[in-house]
């Protein structure tokens, strides 16, 4: 995600980082059910950050109006004259959702950050669908 805060780019859809892509609901499924995402931050952090990440779903696959959804945040203190060298890591989210879809059509993910400029950072998205 190297678009400046508060702006939204299509997310890219291979887990190599390949080529952008839409998403066609698979055949018969009406809802995506889950939302399970991961963040991440490449480089070291030299100020005080603090970021939220929004996931928008949007396309001809959504039977109601486009959805944005926190999917989650990042954050870091400096200390002193100095950052720290810490490393946290988390589980991915897990988020049960209801968004109801047309089997067949095509969802297209955004992804935004607010807050702090963060450098390089990396939003993982895995939709569940039923």
């Amino acid at each position: 995600m190297a678009q400046a805060v508060n702006t939204y780019v299509e997310l890219l859809t291979g887990t190599d980082g390949g080529t952008p892509g839409r998403i066609k609901v698979p055949d018969g499924k009406t809802r995506i059910s889950q939302i399970i995402s991961a963040i991440v931050v490449d480089g070291g952090v030299t100020v005080d950050i603090g970021s939220n990440f929004t996931l928008k779903l949007s396309g001809t696959a959504l039977r109601e109006a486009e959805q944005e959804i926190g999917v989650g945040g990042i954050g870091g203190t400096e200390v002193g004259t100095s950052v720290g060298n810490s490393l946290e890591s988390y589980p991915a989210d897990v988020q049960f959702v209801d968004i109801k879809v047309k089997a067949g059509s095509e969802l297209i993910l955004n992804g935004a950050y607010s807050g702090t400029d963060l450098g390089t950072p990396f939003m993982s998205i895995t939709l569940g669908f039923d």
